[in-house]
């Protein structure tokens, strides 16, 4: 029994390591909805809904984060219409939006600290200009006539 768990873990390893490089690379984001660097939070934020895949919503999500001085709640609300419209291949649509409308709130409660760390991280951002240090000139001397 022994051997036999034992071969089988080696073919399963040998397995993977024999997999192409495109299909590792989409079983490394498998979980691209939930705030990074939380992977945990990640995991238990739904990827979908009863035949419905957010994982794209929410990918392109991101990358609205990222266009420069773009407004928050224009991205939120193209991430709301994005899983209403992918909620329609759900079995259970209003379930789905439920789910849906509930991981839109969360957006706007928590995702005000993600949204500014994407906009400094952005490929397209430039830092504001520095300004030379005003000039500032001694305080007049006022005579009295003494």
């Amino acid at each position: 029994m022994k051997i036999k768990f034992l071969v089988l873990w080696l073919v399963t390893g040998a397995a993977l390591s024999i997999v192409e490089p495109s299909v590792v690379q989409a079983q490394c984001n498998r979980y691209p909805c939930g705030p990074d660097g939380a992977p945990l939070l990640q995991m238990l934020t739904p990827q979908g809904f009863m035949g419905a895949d957010f994982r794209g919503s929410c990918s392109q999500h991101d990358q609205c984060y990222q266009i420069p001085g773009i407004n928050r709640r224009y991205c939120d609300l193209q991430l709301k219409q994005e899983l209403h419209r992918r909620c329609d291949c759900s079995a259970f649509p209003l379930g789905c939006r439920m789910v849906a409308n509930m991981m839109y709130m969360q957006v706007r409660l928590f995702g005000r600290r993600p949204y500014l760390n994407s906009q400094s991280r952005s490929p397209y951002y430039a830092p504001p200009p520095v300004y030379p240090a005003p000039v500032v000139y001694p305080a007049p001397v006022v005579y009295y006539g003494y």
